[in-house]
Formats: structure tokens, C-alpha cells, sequence
């Protein structure tokens, strides 16, 4: 179950997120990045090197056990972050573009769970009901629009977005890998889609080959998502970048060296509701 930021609770879990959000005094709120540790003993929270948060949690720690640990923190943060102001609340895109789907939405807040509910009655597709902390949050297609219902403040109208654009990518991406793989006589046995913090997929060998993309990729115009798909495919023939692998790539993706520098640059500019905080790799 995850839980909503809310201004007026100074320390709230995401656990879906992986994330942690600190609120101080000033109204300022601060995401600290989860990582759960087997070798760590206690809890620790540290400043890295480009101003995010990381929060240590020993692997055997449990969730119920956090939010009266994690006050201890509040005094080190306001001494650390004395002078920062709230960050701008995320704004939704006008037009969502997903050419996977060959399709632009509308998106906009609607209206309460109530009506949310009587209009999924007619929508084309199912909806996306989501369980944030006390609140439940509605995502439907209605028409051209993408409806989101119940989402009250910014914070709690992009998480519903980016859930629902990870649902997309859950049901798009994996059938478009596929049918390269078939294309290009790769076996590939797995394909996960996940909410990766610096890159846009990876591989293994395991288990008959395995793929994992990240939800964003859905987001991607073709060009790029192929190159992306053929990128990670060659992976499982050589899982380093040598020449070899790059001598792969070119069978499949010739203008790969630009594809990959448009790549980062999308991921750059992805929108702020989007947006993971940490550069790919």
C-alpha cells in the first residue's frame, strides 16, 4: 500500500517508490531514496555527493518500524538543509503521447471517485484504481482524455500518472521486444518491466535470456524505443560494450552512436512527473 505526501506529516513512506519524503519546518520537502542493505545495522541517512538523499535500511527491518525511526532524522536535515525552499509541485503534461498505443490524451484532474466510477462504465478500457495510503485514486480513458479522478493535490495526480502510464508499459512493451527478438533470432525467455533510477533497461543471460525496460520507454517516440529494444537484445550475445557488440548493434540499429545520444538526451528532459532524479547510464 503506498502512501501520499502529504504536507502536514513530516516523514511519509513511498515504499512502491522506493522513496522517503521529508517535509521540515519551512514546508520544504525532501525525497531520500531507499536502499535496503543485508549488510547494514542500523538505519543511516547521508547527503551524496550531488545533493540527494540516500536512506541505508537493514534488510531485516520492518516497514511498520520506520516512520518513529526515521523522526530522529528531522533535526540532522534542518542543520543540513537550512535554507531550501519547497520544491514547485509537479505539473501535468497537457497531451500525453504514447505511439505504442498511436494515441495523444488529454489529461487533466477530474472529478471524485464517484464520478470516476459511473463514467468507467463506459470507458473502452479498464481503469486504474489505485490505493494510496488512506486515499483511492482513479485513472480512466474517456474519449480523447486520460481522467484522473480523486487526485486532489499534484503530488497525488502524477503518481497516479506515472502508475498508469507503468501499466501501459507493462501491456505495450513487452509484445513490441518480442516481436524484434523474433526478428532478429534472439531467444528471450523473461521480460520485466520496472521503474529503473538510471537506465533504460538491462539483460542477463539467466533462465534463457531475460530483459528488463524500464516503464519510461513507453514514453519513447519508435525510433528510439527500437534502437533501445535492439540495444538491450544484442546485450544477450555480448553482455559488454566491445567492438563486437557494437559490430551487433550496427547489423540491427546502424545509426546507433546518435540513438544513443538521443536517448540520454530524452531522458534529460523527461517532465519533472516522469522524472527518476538520477542521470542514466
Amino acid at each position: 500500500m503506498l502512501s501520499s505526501p502529504v504536507p502536514s506529516v513530516p516523514v511519509t513512506i513511498l515504499p512502491e517508490e522506493d522513496q522517503v519524503i521529508f517535509t521540515l519546518a519551512d514546508g520544504s520537502r525532501h525525497a531520500a531514496r531507499l536502499v535496503s542493505s543485508a549488510r547494514a545495522r542500523r538505519l543511516r541517512l547521508r547527503l551524496a555527493p550531488g545533493g540527494a538523499l540516500l536512506l541505508t535500511v537493514p534488510a531485516g527491518l520492518a516497514p511498520r518500524e520506520l516512520p518513529a525511526l526515521l523522526a530522529a532524522f528531522l533535526p540532522w536535515l534542518e542543520k543540513k538543509l537550512p535554507a531550501c525552499t519547497p520544491a514547485p509541485p509537479p505539473e501535468l503534461p497537457h497531451q500525453l503521447d504514447l505511439p505504442l498505443r498511436h494515441d495523444s490524451l488529454r489529461v487533466r484532474r477530474a472529478g471524485t471517485l464517484a464520478e470516476g466510477r459511473r463514467r468507467a462504465m463506459s470507458s473502452p478500457e479498464a481503469p486504474l484504481l489505485l490505493r494510496a495510503g488512506g486515499k483511492r485514486l482513479l485513472a480512466l480513458v474517456h474519449g480523447h482524455e486520460l481522467l484522473l479522478h480523486a487526485a486532489d493535490t499534484p503530488e497525488d495526480a502524477a503518481l497516479l500518472l506515472r502508475r498508469w502510464c507503468r501499466r501501459q508499459a507493462e501491456s505495450l512493451l513487452p509484445p513490441f521486444l518480442l516481436s524484434l527478438a523474433r526478428q532478429g533470432g534472439f531467444s528471450l525467455a523473461h521480460i520485466s518491466i520496472r521503474d529503473q533510477r538510471s537506465r533504460w533497461g538491462s539483460c542477463s543471460r539467466r533462465d534463457g535470456g531475460s530483459i528488463n525496460l524500464n516503464w519510461r520507454a513507453v514514453l519513447l517516440p519508435p525510433p528510439l524505443l527500437e534502437h533501445l529494444c535492439w540495444h538491450e537484445l544484442c546485450h544477450l550475445r555480448h553482455m559488454d560494450h566491445s567492438p563486437a557488440y557494437h559490430a551487433e548493434l550496427a547489423r540491427f540499429s546502424p545509426d546507433w552512436r546518435a540513438r544513443e545520444r538521443a536517448l540520454g538526451l530524452f531522458w534529460r528532459d523527461l517532465p519533472p512527473w516522469a522524472r527518476p532524479g538520477t542521470p542514466p547510464r
